[in-house]
C-alpha cells in the first residue's frame, strides 16, 4: 500500500462526507406535538392603484407522524370580493370570498403586484384555532365585503384587514383608515402582531415557505413596523 493511499484513507475515515440537501429541514417538534406558524402579506400594483391593495395571512399547523414527515395544515385569511374585482369607493356590500394563497398570488400576479411578508413566525394553539373559526365564518356566507366597511364594528361587512384582525385577540379591535391600504399599513398591524403572537420573533420560518407555495411568487421579507414606501410611477 503506497503513502498516497494510506493518507487518502486516513482522510476519509476522519472527515466525513458532507451531502447538502435543497429541501428545507423542518424543526423537530418537541414530544411529537404539533406546532403553529403564521405569516402576514400585503400586495400593491406597481405602480400602486388602490384597487389592488390587499392584506391576508395564512395560518399553518405542522404536525409530526409517526415514522417521520409531518402533516401541513394551512389556513388562509384573504377576504375579497367573489370576483375578485375591488371597486375601492363602492358602498354597497358585495358578496365575498375567502381566496386560498394560491389563488391570491395567482390575482397579485395579474395586478403586477409587489408582495411583502412577515413571518412566518412561531404562534400558539388559540391563534390558529380562531382563524379557522373565522375562515368558516367568511366561507359560510354570513360575510359580505366593502373597502370602506363600518369601521369594525360590524363583523358581517369587512374589509380585508378587518376579516383578518377579527381572528387574533391583541388586534381584534384594530381600524385601519383607508388611506393605510396595502403594504404600509400592513406594515403597522405586523407592529401590533409582534406584541403578543409572534413567539419566536426576530426568527422567521423560512423552511415552512415552500410547504404553503409561498415560494411560488417573489416576495420582499419584511420586519414589523418598517417604513414602506410606495411606487406611485
Amino acid at each position: 500500500m503506497t503513502v498516497r493511499l494510506i493518507i487518502t484513507l486516513l482522510i476519509l475515515h476522519v472527515v466525513p462526507i458532507i451531502s447538502f440537501s435543497q429541501t428545507p429541514a423542518v424543526p423537530a417538534a418537541t414530544g411529537g406535538q404539533p406546532r403553529y406558524y403564521f405569516t402576514l402579506f400585503a400586495g400593491e400594483s406597481v405602480p400602486f392603484r388602490p384597487r389592488t391593495a390587499h392584506t391576508w395571512g395564512t395560518y399553518v399547523k405542522v404536525t409530526p407522524l409517526l415514522g417521520g414527515g409531518e402533516s401541513v395544515e394551512p389556513i388562509t385569511i384573504s377576504w375579497l370580493p367573489a370576483d375578485a374585482n375591488v371597486q375601492p369607493y363602492r358602498l354597497r356590500p358585495v358578496a365575498g370570498r375567502n381566496w386560498t394563497l394560491p389563488e391570491t398570488l395567482d390575482i397579485m400576479a395579474r395586478n403586477n403586484a409587489r408582495v411583502s411578508r412577515w413571518g412566518p413566525y412561531e404562534v400558539d394553539a388559540n391563534r390558529f384555532e380562531l382563524a379557522k373559526k373565522q375562515a368558516a365564518f367568511l366561507e359560510s356566507g354570513a360575510a359580505r365585503y366593502r373597502s370602506i366597511d363600518s369601521f369594525n364594528m360590524n363583523d358581517h361587512v369587512v374589509n380585508c384587514v378587518h376579516a383578518l384582525t377579527h381572528a387574533g385577540p391583541n388586534v381584534r379591535k384594530y381600524i385601519q383608515p383607508v388611506i393605510r391600504v396595502g403594504e404600509p399599513g400592513t406594515s403597522r398591524l405586523a407592529k401590533l402582531y409582534l406584541h403578543g403572537a409572534f413567539q419566536s420573533y426576530p426568527v422567521r420560518h423560512d423552511w415552512l415557505l415552500p410547504l404553503i407555495g409561498a415560494d411560488a411568487y417573489p416576495m420582499t421579507p419584511r420586519e414589523p413596523g418598517e417604513h414602506i414606501s410606495r411606487q406611485l410611477r
